[in-house]
């Protein structure tokens, strides 16, 4: 199988952190790929042109980074990256919803940034966008001790969207009124599949 990503996105991280903690990187190939430029071909890996997308033996192809992090986790589900038992599933879901939110919304702004200058940019919407990053982070840290515990998609998705912040927006602080958040983060942020996914 071919996962294929790029460097920058939080998307491809998270899959890339999961392919590791799942413990099976043997059997994927990871190809970086710039998916602005629309290289040829990929369009018929992933009709959606972004990523990640995973190219499978079967030529049945994945795309979503929430899919593919699922996928890989079925293929050992020795290590449970998604917990089923009652309200531990809520609590990893939610996770995963608040990490996917805060991605999406920094991953807006940052379209909006890249391709809409002054005074063309609508303000309202990057307003609106940190309103949902800001939201998620306090409730990350009012739940901060529900991230403690084995690793899990969730943490996964929470610990791939901070780090996107400190990467693109390292000058609005996150850190400063959350402070269990940030030393779960910092915990997290040392284990191997975080240490070996830093985009350059």
């Amino acid at each position: 199988m071919k996962l294929y990503h790029a460097a920058a996105s939080p998307y491809a991280r998270k899959t890339r952190v999961t392919l590791r903690e799942a413990n099976i990187s043997e059997l994927v190939e990871e190809v970086e790929v710039a998916p602005w430029a629309d290289p040829e071909g990929y369009r018929d890996i992933t009709p959606l042109g972004k990523v990640p997308a995973l190219e499978r033996d079967d030529g049945h192809n994945l795309f979503q980074s929430s899919i593919i992090c699922e996928y890989f986790a079925s293929l050992n589900p020795a290590i449970n990256l998604y917990p089923n038992e009652g309200e531990i599933r809520w609590k990893n879901l939610r996770q995963i919803g608040a990490g996917d939110g805060i991605m999406d919304a920094s991953v807006g702004i940052r379209v909006e940034n890249l391709f809409h200058e002054e005074p063309t940019q609508s303000h309202k919407f990057i307003q609106r966008q940190e309103v949902t990053v800001t939201k998620s982070l306090d409730l990350l840290e009012s739940n901060a001790d529900e991230l403690e515990g084995p690793v899990s998609a969730g943490q996964i998705a929470v610990a791939c969207a901070l780090a996107y912040r400190d990467f693109r927006f390292s000058e609005i602080e996150w850190r400063l009124s959350r402070p269990k958040l940030s030393q779960w983060f910092e915990s997290f942020y040392e284990r191997a599949s975080m240490q070996d996914t830093i985009p350059e």
